[in-house]
């Protein structure tokens, strides 16, 4: 399968069969998202699997009861870790060392996010940037799971303080979604998309 396959194949599951998923399988989505790319190499991601069926019935209620949320064999929370950011410093010497970046971005850089002189525009778009990464990280996990015969559904509908208890995630960890993983046990045609007329523009936005 190539990825044009697996992007047209994906689909939200909601409804997913009683087997369980082999670990070996979990840890290739959870290997496609390590290898996502980030910000500066940042890696603000964090993932808590979940299998244990009491919590994943806590997690549902939090998750104003969706059924697919408790029935889904796995779910997987994805974090953003907002402290990553502190660690901005090692990870542009790591880019420099790999050749990816030149060594005076050093000096571009890192004096300006150092906490005595971060504004608070920029904590806004780390944030930001953040929730971007790790989107992008879940991503990856999807499509994964499209090639590996499995099912996922985006789920952003919760109590994040709720999840928070039962997951007991701290402050700094911002939940970006909770990812049900399964065999599916349906296969729901595609949704209607836009064309590409109505969302894409050339030089400027509006302009056909």
């Amino acid at each position: 399968m190539n990825v044009k396959e697996a992007i047209t194949k994906r689909r939200s599951i909601r409804k997913f069969k009683a087997d369980p998923v082999p670990d070996e399988l979990i840890l290739q989505l959870l290997e496609s998202a390590r290898l996502a790319p980030s910000g500066s190499n940042t890696q603000p991601w964090r993932f808590i699997v979940v299998k244990n069926p009491e919590t994943m019935q806590r997690l549902q209620k939090a998750s104003f009861n969706q059924r697919h949320v408790g029935q889904a064999p796995v779910i997987i929370a994805c974090c953003a870790d907002i402290k990553a950011f502190g660690e901005f410093p090692e990870r542009i010497d790591e880019l420099i060392v790999s050749g990816a970046l030149p060594a005076k971005t050093r000096e571009v850089f890192v004096p300006s996010l150092k906490k005595e002189g971060m504004s608070a525009d920029i904590k806004w778009h780390l944030i930001i940037a953040a929730v971007g990464n790790t989107d992008i990280a879940i991503e990856h996990m999807v499509l994964q799971a499209v090639e590996l015969g499995l099912g996922t559904c985006w789920v952003r509908w919760f109590d994040d303080n709720k999840v928070k208890e039962i997951l007991e995630i701290p402050q700094n960890i911002e939940i970006i979604a909770l990812l049900p993983v399964g065999y599916p046990d349906e296969d729901p045609p595609q949704r209607p998309r836009f064309k590409l007329e109505k969302i894409v523009y050339y030089e400027k936005y509006g302009s056909k």
